[in-house]
């Protein structure tokens, strides 16, 4: 009910911000992004990545006034992104399916948590074994930029890895050679068929010009990486 907004602390209260409130049962009465998935399709054969919210990101921006706890309002909620997964793929999700792990961009309180959490962020030390057990295929983790020990790739084993080589925070294009340092650094711990290169997250408010930009860094990046480190590499 967004005419019900109530004010709550965000990201473990790191800032407050005005949100609706769930008020009954979750229900989706119809196609969300089958839209943006028919446009892609048009436009390529080849397989689509596709990205929906988690339940965790949906319910930490909701107030509830139904379900009584968060598990309960997240499990509602993956029900039915499963349903919209399902009518764009295979039945029973035979598709690869990845996480994306995101530590947060733009926002000041965002900012401001990530510069104390000292010289090493190890909070994915604990997840990144219970990553490894779950039936998702790939985990998606920042590593441009970011202060992540590259060695936890390590924990991820069997797991293919979309490594992080491109920086979404900065307007600064990178060069090829800083995508190879980031690839270089990752392959003591992932096999080189698991590893694909990718941007740490989302460039849609980037000016197209700079998001283009990153995207051929990327690319060429990554084609040189092939021709040095083996023709396995993605």
């Amino acid at each position: 009910d967004f005419g019900r907004r109530v004010t709550m602390g965000i990201r473990n209260n790191r800032y407050d911000a005005e949100v609706p409130t769930v008020t009954g049962p979750i229900r989706r009465a119809g196609s969300v992004h089958r839209f943006e998935a028919e446009i892609a399709r048009a436009h390529t054969r080849r397989s689509l990545k596709f990205t929906l919210p988690g339940p965790m990101t949906i319910v930490d921006t909701l107030a509830d006034a139904h379900y009584g706890d968060k598990p309960s309002l997240a499990m509602a909620f993956a029900a039915e992104l499963n349903e919209e997964a399902r009518e764009r793929a295979a039945e029973g999700l035979e598709c690869k399916t990845a996480v994306h792990i995101c530590y947060g961009y733009g926002i000041k309180a965002n900012i401001d948590w990530k510069s104390t959490l000292g010289a090493e962020w190890r909070q994915y030390e604990g997840i990144f074994p219970a990553l490894a057990a779950s039936r998702i295929d790939q985990v998606s983790v920042e590593c441009a930029g970011a202060k992540v020990p590259i060695n936890l790739l390590g924990l991820l084993k069997g797991k293919d890895v979309l490594l992080g080589a491109i920086d979404v925070a900065s307007e600064r294009i990178e060069t090829s050679e800083e995508v190879i340092a980031t690839i270089e650094r990752a392959l003591p711990f992932v096999a080189p068929e698991r590893l694909y290169p990718c941007t740490n997250c989302g460039m849609a408010p980037m000016d197209r010009s700079v998001a283009i930009g990153k995207l051929a860094a990327l690319s060429a990046g990554a084609a040189l990486a092939r021709e040095r480190f083996g023709s396995q590499h993605q």
